[in-house]
């Protein structure tokens, strides 16, 4: 124990050699946190933009169903980029929607809408596909909806497809 004591209070400094190793040894265990909290801080940042776009997926899908069952369509037609529903009224006139993918975005009737205001872009094979049970004029059937969401963050880009399938 007197030795250990003896030990502590000489005041020598310490070698070249020993300074070069302790510096060597701080900066590995440095770069080994810095490594892994960089690592954290990237998956956090793809994490939150790929949450986003699957939010604003999920926006625009429900938009589309919303908009479906509250208009109530007696005929569903589809080309591509373009839903149309149309519904006949009592006295024989007839009420059009359309639902449409054009520039990036979701409009109704031609117009963006505040329910689909989004920050991604709708990439260009997004677009729905009616398969009738009918025939023409197509009455009932399945619509797919197909969607691929585009956003870039950091200079590095993200993409989303999302995919649904719902009856009428």
């Amino acid at each position: 124990m007197k030795r250990f004591v003896k030990l502590l209070r000489r005041e020598q400094g310490l070698t070249l050699i020993e300074l070069i190793a302790g510096i060597a040894l701080f900066s590995m265990v440095a770069g080994l946190i810095y490594g892994v909290m960089l690592f954290g801080i990237r998956s956090y940042n793809q994490v939150s933009v790929e949450n986003k776009l699957r939010d604003e997926g999920d926006l625009l899908m429900s938009a589309i169903i919303t908009e479906m069952y509250t208009f109530g369509p007696t005929v569903v037609s589809a080309t591509g980029k373009a839903l149309t529903l149309s519904t006949i009224k009592d006295d024989g006139s007839q009420i059009t929607e359309q639902i449409s993918i054009a520039d990036g975005k979701m409009k109704f009737n031609g117009i963006s809408d505040i329910r689909t205001d989004i920050t991604a872009d709708l990439v260009e094979d997004s677009g729905f596909t009616l398969t009738c049970s009918t025939g023409a004029p197509c009455e009932s059937g399945l619509i797919q909806i197909k969607l691929n969401l585009h956003k870039d963050y950091g200079g590095k880009p993200f993409e989303l497809s999302l995919e649904s399938t719902f009856g009428f």
